[in-house]
């Protein structure tokens, strides 16, 4: 008996402790009655293989032979029951079927063993066996693929239409029973018969191996957790053994060739020299096969391993709450490719104790919460502090005796299955249940492994002590909040006088940055075009013609300086006179209308009549004339399409409004809150109008105050226009002296209300 005899025999012994152990779980199930009987002639037909070699008497190779080809038959029919019956427990097929195939099964075992018309002879050769044939052999081969075919397709039909756990465990039975019949078949059936080669019959225990522990794991695993990396270990070690096989095979073959025999001194020489080089290169081998199957065959499982364990050490780096939460929930939806998830965190009260949604993708809100609502849910996940899954509710309800106890499983099920959820995850922090997450499926329709649960339990560990120290870190702030609040409180007098100092250390920012921006701009661009022009690289009318508008800004600039200085000083005087304000902005339109930004854009720039006569006002019309300008201008500037209209109304007899209304790029809620104040641009203002100075509106604005008006401006948001309106006092022979009005006259003027609907 030689290693691989021995190899045979130990696959032997477990074939009937494990159908043994199988009878002895459940002898009542079908499904394990029928894989017992499986396993027992798998184990039948894998001794009588290793007899067939070792015993060299004609009488018993005759008989062990043709009991080896009954195994075979008994062998593919349990294995057609068993997928009949499996997942289910129950029957597929009509009954009368069942009795032809038991019939025809018996009937070809009795012809095969006591007849020669299937195995006609075995003739012993040395250590070589060459089986003779028999007429019906056709109908051995028949039985066989049969069965097998049967089996694979009834397989197939139930793997397409199951999904989750099932789906999981039929997978993997197909793929095992494919991949064991195969070699099966090739190497005791179809090598003999095309090749007349029958030393490849041993290899044959392989395919058992292969079957054997896809179909043990399928069952035995409640879940079918391990399958993968079990398949991965197993094929791991089936590679490496067959190579210290094929090497041990390989250097008997080349020994018996050279010399003759493996007992030769010369045999022996040559087997030491292989030895070392096996030696050499087991190792390498080995990790190479390890390597390949876990980068190549489980590419999947392990990329998701490391995104996870990637994660677990990133969380170790975070301290915002809300971004540890949102972080956990879409890493795990998108990296397993969920359909669903979520973070439910306990908030503690004096009151009561409940859950708070952080964050759920694709759960209903209210769903989540109440599956917390179900203290059983939050009991049991404090009491164990491990993963809840919904495939295993039935399970765990079965286990225990407290028929209590065992609803509340059942209704923990039923609710899960409601709302979609497959996994609880507990989040622990100092012994203690601080929230849960919660999983839905997997959009591939797979059940979770044990690998998934694992790393899930480890990225919730990490996730607790991520939250809890998020949540500490809060109440630090919170706490440093308060207590500055309390200082601030105290040092509240301080700060008052402080801040008269703070504006003007403002403004003088704000003046510095402004007056740097817009004089070393212009000053940029006369220096450019003489550099140019010195350089001949640009015309002198051209230079001339960029000196002139540089020089033209800068001194358009400075005026804006100078205005503000004398608005601020209150040293310019308004000279009030009655003025037909319609008339004025009638000869100011055609000179916008020719503006180039006007003809670029296509901009249309119209005045609407008003439904009323026209009053005068009584304004500084040279000012004035300013204010109306610079909305026009800006209403161009920053309009990219559409239109610029000029409106006239009177919110009270005493007062006219003019509005210029724009389709163009609005006004966003936090640049309302500093309109018309100086050196203040929008966020988007520059990219509309970079020479902008800031200083257009609070200019505009003064110079109204300074005729007895009002200023607004009014948006629904963002590129949905604007509308710019001011009152002017209507004359009714007031005269210089009255100018200024009391607080009380002041409150009169009051803006039409529906002027918010005239933006677009």
């Amino acid at each position: 008996m030689d290693i691989f005899d021995l190899l045979y025999f130990i696959i032997i012994l477990i074939n009937f402790a494990l159908a043994i152990l199988i009878l002895i779980k459940n002898p009542r199930s079908k499904i394990n009655l029928n894989f017992a009987f499986f396993i027992f002639f798998s184990a039948i037909w894998l001794l009588t293989l290793a007899l067939f070699y070792i015993i060299n008497d004609q009488f018993w190779v005759l008989n062990i032979g043709r009991l080896n080809f009954v195994s075979v038959i008994w062998l593919v029919y349990f294995l057609f029951l068993f997928v009949c019956y499996f997942p289910k427990g129950s029957l597929k097929i009509h009954k009368v079927f069942t009795h032809i195939f038991l019939l025809e099964t018996i009937i070809l075992s009795a012809i095969t063993y006591f007849s020669n018309l299937v195995d006609y002879n075995e003739i012993i050769s040395g250590s070589e066996r060459i089986t003779v044939f028999g007429k019906l052999y056709p109908l051995f081969i028949a039985h066989f693929l049969f069965f097998c075919l049967l089996s694979i397709y009834y397989l197939w039909k139930k793997f397409k239409s199951s999904v989750g756990l099932e789906k999981l465990q039929l997978r993997y039975l197909l793929w095992g029973i494919i991949l064991s019949l195969f070699l099966g078949f090739i190497t005791n059936i179809f090598i003999p018969i095309i090749f007349s080669i029958y030393s490849f019959q041993k290899l044959g225990s392989f395919a058992d191996i292969i079957l054997i522990s896809f179909i043990a794991y399928t069952i035995f695993k409640y879940r079918l957790m391990d399958v993968k990396i079990i398949f991965q270990n197993i094929l791991t070690y089936l590679l490496i053994s067959a190579f210290a096989y094929g090497c041990f095979y390989g250097v008997t073959i080349l020994n018996n060739y050279f010399f003759g025999s493996v007992f030769a001194t010369n045999a022996y020489l040559m087997s030491i020299i292989f030895a070392f080089i096996f030696v050499l290169i087991f190792v390498p081998f080995q990790k190479l096969i390890q390597k390949l199957t876990k980068h190549y065959l489980f590419a999947e499982l392990y990329n998701t391993q490391k995104t996870i364990n990637n994660l677990t050490n990133k969380l170790t780096t975070i301290i915002d709450l809300q971004e540890i939460i949102d972080l956990v929930v879409d890493t795990i939806r998108t990296t397993m490719n969920l359909n669903r998830s979520g973070v439910l965190l306990l908030e503690n009260s004096i009151q009561s104790i409940k859950y708070q949604i952080a964050k759920v993708v694709g759960f209903d809100e209210h769903n989540g919460i109440s599956l917390v609502q179900d203290s059983f849910l939050t009991q049991y996940l404090d009491k164990t502090q491990k993963p809840l899954v919904r495939e295993e509710l039935d399970f765990l309800s079965e286990q225990v005796k407290n028929e209590a106890e065992k609803q509340s499983f059942l209704s923990l099920r039923n609710h899960m299955n409601k709302i979609e959820a497959s996994i609880c995850l507990p989040l622990i922090s100092q012994n203690k249940l601080v929230g849960i997450i919660v999983l839905g499926s997997k959009i591939s329709g797979d059940a979770y492994t044990s690998e998934d649960l694992n790393l899930l339990t480890s990225l919730s560990n990490q996730a607790s002590i991520a939250i809890t120290n998020a949540r500490y870190y809060k109440e630090i702030q919170e706490f440093n909040k308060n207590l500055q609040a309390k200082v601030d409180e105290q040092t509240k007098d301080i700060k008052l006088q402080s801040e008269h100092l703070q504006q003007l250390l403002d403004v003088k920012d704000d003046f510095l940055r402004v007056a740097n921006h817009q004089l070393n701009t212009p000053l940029s661009v006369v220096r450019n075009a003489l550099s140019m022009m010195n350089d001949n690289d640009l015309s002198r009318e051209q230079a001339m013609a960029a000196i002139t508008n540089g020089v033209e800004r800068l001194n358009n600039v400075i005026g804006d300086f100078l205005r503000v200085y004398d608005l601020e000083g209150e040293k310019m005087a308004m000279k009030l006179e009655p003025t037909d304000i319609g008339l004025m902005i009638e000869k100011l339109l055609p000179e916008k209308q020719n503006l180039s930004l006007v003809k670029e854009r296509n901009l249309k720039l119209t005045i609407e009549k008003p439904g009323f006569k026209m009053p005068l006002v009584f304004c500084d019309s040279k000012q004035i004339i300013n204010v109306i300008s610079n909305f026009l201008d800006n209403a161009v500037f920053y309009t990219t399409k559409g239109s610029v209209t000029v409106t006239y109304s009177m919110p009270n007899v005493n007062y006219l409004q003019i509005n210029v209304i724009d389709t163009g790029a609005g006004i966003s809620d936090e640049d309302k809150k500093s309109m018309f104040q100086k050196f203040v641009r929008g966020k988007g203002a520059s990219q509309l109008h970079p020479d902008g100075s800031g200083l257009g509106l609070y200019i505009a604005k003064k110079i109204v105050e300074g005729n007895n008006g009002e200023i607004m401006a009014v948006s629904k948001g963002v590129n949905q226009g604007s509308v710019f309106s001011f009152t002017l006092p209507v004359f009714k022979n007031q005269t210089v002296e009255q100018k200024k009005l009391t607080s009380a006259d002041q409150n009169i003027i009051i803006f039409e209300e529906n002027i918010k609907n005239k933006a677009k």
